[in-house]
């Protein structure tokens, strides 16, 4: 069982998955942006390969203790780079004029992670199912209105993080209201 809540925390992680997401939100179209490429290639190097590889440093380092950064006071630098990195991804979808749920979500994951480094201070939310739920609702107001699939994917994450002891209950359940609510009213209200 372990092994198994390793392998999907891991295979359904935000960073991992985010890729997919963000080749759906910009091929699944009826008319492909002529930059479609750099597009992607701006998504995957600002919501992927930095974040990933930062991450990987910093636990080279010792500056956290593992990849997930479990323990809550060193989350705080990875998270904030993280927004670093997403804002620079937004700039540079706007200079390639993205599309409009592309930079938004993007936008998202800016605001998304600030609010969980300030809930961060006091609590461990659980990122993994913030990011994965916040991602499920991208492809929701995309019209991949899957809730069958989406609710199956968000309760395997939430599964594993609870298996592993990477969070409690009450963690797992917050994060996922938080991440659906907060992309779908910002991606719904400020950029469709």
């Amino acid at each position: 069982m372990i092994q198994l809540a390793k392998f999907l925390s891991i295979i359904l992680h935000p960073m991992i998955i985010s890729l997919l997401v963000y080749i759906i939100l910009i091929y699944d179209n009826p008319i492909i942006h002529p930059n479609a490429g750099g597009i992607l290639t701006t998504c995957f190097l600002f919501s992927n390969l930095i974040p990933i590889i930062t991450i990987i440093v910093l636990q080279r380092y010792g500056i956290i203790s593992d990849l997930d950064a479990s323990i809550r006071e060193q989350r705080i630098m990875p998270l904030s780079l993280g927004v670093l990195y997403a804002a620079i991804g937004f700039i540079v979808l706007t200079l390639q004029n993205a599309d409009a749920i592309v930079r938004g979500l993007m936008f998202c994951f800016i605001t998304n992670t600030v609010i969980i480094i300030i809930i961060t201070r006091y609590w461990k939310i659980s990122i993994h199912t913030m990011g994965v739920a916040g991602l499920l609702a991208a492809l929701w107001v995309n019209g991949e209105q899957s809730p069958l699939i989406m609710g199956f994917i968000l309760v395997l994450v939430a599964s594993a993080r609870v298996v592993l002891k990477a969070h409690n209950i009450s963690q797992v359940i917050v994060g996922s209201f938080l991440g659906m609510i907060l992309t779908y009213v910002q991606l719904h209200f400020i950029f469709i």
